[in-house]
């Protein structure tokens, strides 16, 4: 890819095309480039101007990046439902793998207490760590993947943004706790949201790296890199 080509290369990444048939793009643009300027080569008597006509000819960056940005088939979901990318899925991701959870510590818990009595310590803190994970942690990782992925799509701040509050939001509102069977009571799930400070805490762990990846590449432009 030509040096010239950048700015057409954002052009359509913020226009919402995918990134490979971006790059196929621009490849054939290039291709096409190369043999205009070989034309102009050997029908003009200055070669110097070989590559301003052959430019000329090839169109202007905002003709051929509209060109492909009006052809849904090539854009991003991010671009073409950007509820469904940014908030819907990742939210249907986030109660799937948490009622999966729920129900892998449950099934574990029948199958343990009903062979050995009261549960063991260690049953206990699986199903700790499993719920910590799916209100915690998984959380923080979706939103994690949208960023990177707007970020390499170079997608409108609006969405992500949204979308990496959901997920803060969701964490913190249905955060489920399991309690454990003993000899005397019976286990118990239930939903318990936590407070602002956790969600201040969970949102902050899920938007910093996709803010860092925004300062990164606005420094980096700045810097004509």
């Amino acid at each position: 890819m030509q040096a010239s080509f950048d700015p057409l290369w954002r052009r359509l990444l913020e226009g919402g095309v995918r990134p490979r048939p971006a790059r196929r793009y621009l490849a054939e643009l290039k291709d096409h480039l190369d043999d205009l300027i070989a034309e102009e080569r050997r029908a003009m008597s200055d070669p110097r101007d070989a590559e301003t006509r052959a430019l000329s000819r090839l169109g202007s960056f905002d003709m051929l990046a509209d060109a492909m940005i009006e052809r849904r088939e090539f854009q991003t979901w991010g671009r073409k439902v950007p509820v469904a990318a940014y908030l819907i899925a990742p939210a249907v991701a986030l109660a799937a793998v948490t009622v999966l959870s729920v129900a892998a510590v449950v099934l574990t818990v029948k199958q343990v207490h009903g062979a050995a009595g009261a549960p063991p310590q260690w049953l206990g803190e699986f199903a700790t760590g499993m719920m910590f994970f799916s209100h915690a942690i998984l959380p923080v990782l979706l939103a994690w993947a949208l960023g990177v992925a707007a970020f390499r799509n170079r997608s409108a701040l609006l969405w992500p943004a949204c979308g990496i509050v959901a997920m803060a939001a969701l964490g913190t509102t249905f955060h489920v706790t399991l309690t454990l069977p003993s000899a005397t009571t019976h286990g118990e799930v239930s939903v318990s949201p936590d407070g602002i400070v956790a969600f201040g805490a969970l949102l902050a762990a899920a938007a910093l790296p996709y803010a860092a990846l925004l300062l990164w590449r606005s420094a980096r432009e700045r810097q004509g890199v």
